[in-house]
């Protein structure tokens, strides 16, 4: 039998008061992080995941998968959220989710499933741009200052 830490205290779980889901923000930017989770089989169709939250800075909140952060709560949501976070607790914020592509990025709904189709999230949702191609960490088709030109 492990014997527990005694510097440690035991998080509980609290779900989560989502009464409508939403979608996470900033998926663009997050795909690597995305596909980095999934597991062997994962991501041929939308999957039931579960969440947890953490908070992050300027008063954001990271949604967090297995124990990858995959997403940001849009503003609309987060307060009430990261009052939770930072009470001083040691809870473990968690809600349910589904994980989906939208045509162009893989996305996390947050909350119980909506009515009909997952959604689209509408042009400027997202506030971080795709990060541009690499290759083993060089950028690619970046370009390059012009060793003729002027100044």
């Amino acid at each position: 039998m492990v014997q527990s830490m005694p510097w440690r205290r035991a998080r509980h779980d609290v779900p989560a008061d989502l009464p409508e889901g939403f979608v996470a923000t900033e998926a663009p930017a997050l795909q690597a992080t995305i596909r980095s989770a999934f597991v062997a089989g994962e991501g041929a169709a939308p999957m039931a995941v579960e969440l947890t939250f953490a908070p992050g800075a300027a008063g954001r909140v990271v949604v967090v998968w297995r124990n990858r952060n995959v997403g940001f709560v849009p503003r609309e949501h987060a307060d009430d959220l990261h009052r939770v976070l930072t009470q001083g607790q040691h809870v473990r914020l968690v809600a349910e989710g589904r994980l989906y592509h939208d045509g162009s990025w893989w996305r996390i709904w947050v909350g119980p499933d909506p009515v009909g189709p997952l959604p689209v999230p509408p042009a400027g949702y997202d506030e971080l741009p795709p990060p541009a191609p690499t290759i083993f960490g060089f950028a690619f088709g970046a370009s390059r200052p012009d060793p003729t030109a002027p100044g």
